[in-house]
């Protein structure tokens, strides 16, 4: 028998982690190739773990924790577990929040079907973009990157999480007969 811990929360960050440095080795290299794709593939795992993070912390220190709520409400309640205070107008909090906003434009993605009056092809560009557009650049995702790290670390230290304990590990139980 062995005791499990599945913390998915590490599997993202790995996600986006390797996609930042895939990112970072097109920059370096001159590749302009799919690197927005790249960029989108890295902002949806770094806006899945943002959740997957509270989530964690939640289930280690909140009493009677309950994943299923409006994600201000738990944010909120972690980041008081941790001693801080969550301000969308100041990092990391600001960068939190864009990604959490950028994962539900995603994930409850609307269509969009008019008539536009455009006179350039620039205009017409502009007029198609998706709303996270904006933040497909490597610039983008190293600082959200960075902000991450920074609030993941913030509500482990405040809560009193080694980092060693946030690790997805078995440990064997018992022997088995």
């Amino acid at each position: 028998m062995a005791r499990v811990r599945v913390y998915p929360h590490n599997d993202l960050l790995n996600l986006a982690h390797y996609q930042r440095e895939v990112i970072n080795d097109k920059v370096a290299q001159g590749i302009e190739d799919a690197i927005s794709l790249d960029c989108l593939s890295c902002i949806i795992s770094m806006a899945f773990s943002v959740e997957a993070i509270v989530n964690f912390v939640g289930h280690q220190k909140v009493h009677g924790w309950r994943e299923r709520r409006p994600y201000r409400d738990k944010v909120n309640e972690v980041c008081e577990v941790a001693g801080l205070v969550y301000d969308e107008t100041a990092e990391p909090f600001s960068t939190v929040w864009q990604l959490k906003e950028t994962r539900d434009m995603i994930a409850h993605g609307q269509p969009f079907e008019g008539n536009v009056n455009v006179r350039t092809r620039e205009e017409l560009h502009t007029t198609m973009e998706c709303p996270w557009d904006q933040h497909l650049t490597p610039e983008y995702i190293n600082s959200a990157y960075e902000q991450l790290k920074e609030f993941e670390h913030s509500l482990f230290e405040g809560a009193g999480i080694s980092l060693a304990f946030t690790l997805t590990s078995s440990v064997r139980a018992s022997s088995e007969t």
